[in-house]
C-alpha cells in the first residue's frame, strides 16, 4: 500500500467510526438465544415440545458474566445495537492496522 492510499483509507474509516461512535448507539455483549417450557401444561412447548425461545446478552465483566433478557419488542434494536458494537471494534482494528502500516512506510523512509 502506498502513503496515499492508506491516507485515504484511514480517513474513511476514522470518519465511518466517528458516525458510529457518534450516534452513541451500541452494546457490548453477545446475543444469546434460550428456549425453555413455559410451565403451562396446555402450551405447545409442553404438547409439542416446541420450546420457546429469549434473547439474553451476555456481558462479562471483571471476569463476572451476566445474561441481560431483552424483552420481545426490543429485539431488533438490541441486535442493531450488538451489531453496531462489533463494527466500531473492527473499524478501530482496521485504523490500527493502517497506522502500523504508515508507521513501516516512515520507517523506510528514515522519517521517525
Amino acid at each position: 500500500m502506498n502513503r496515499k492510499y492508506m491516507e485515504h483509507e484511514l480517513n474513511q474509516t476514522t470518519s465511518h467510526l466517528a458516525r458510529l461512535v457518534g450516534k452513541g448507539s451500541f452494546l457490548r455483549g453477545s446475543p444469546v438465544v434460550m428456549k425453555r417450557v413455559c410451565g403451562n401444561p396446555n402450551c405447545k412447548c409442553a404438547l409439542e415440545g416446541k420450546l420457546h425461545s429469549s434473547l439474553y446478552i451476555s456481558k462479562n465483566k471483571d471476569g463476572d458474566r451476566n445474561m441481560i433478557y431483552v424483552p420481545k419488542d426490543l429485539e431488533e434494536d438490541v441486535r442493531a445495537k450488538l451489531s453496531a458494537y462489533q463494527k466500531v471494534k473492527d473499524l478501530t482494528e482496521k485504523i490500527s492496522e493502517i497506522n502500523y502500516g504508515q508507521l513501516k512506510l516512515k520507517k523506510k523512509k528514515g522519517d521517525v
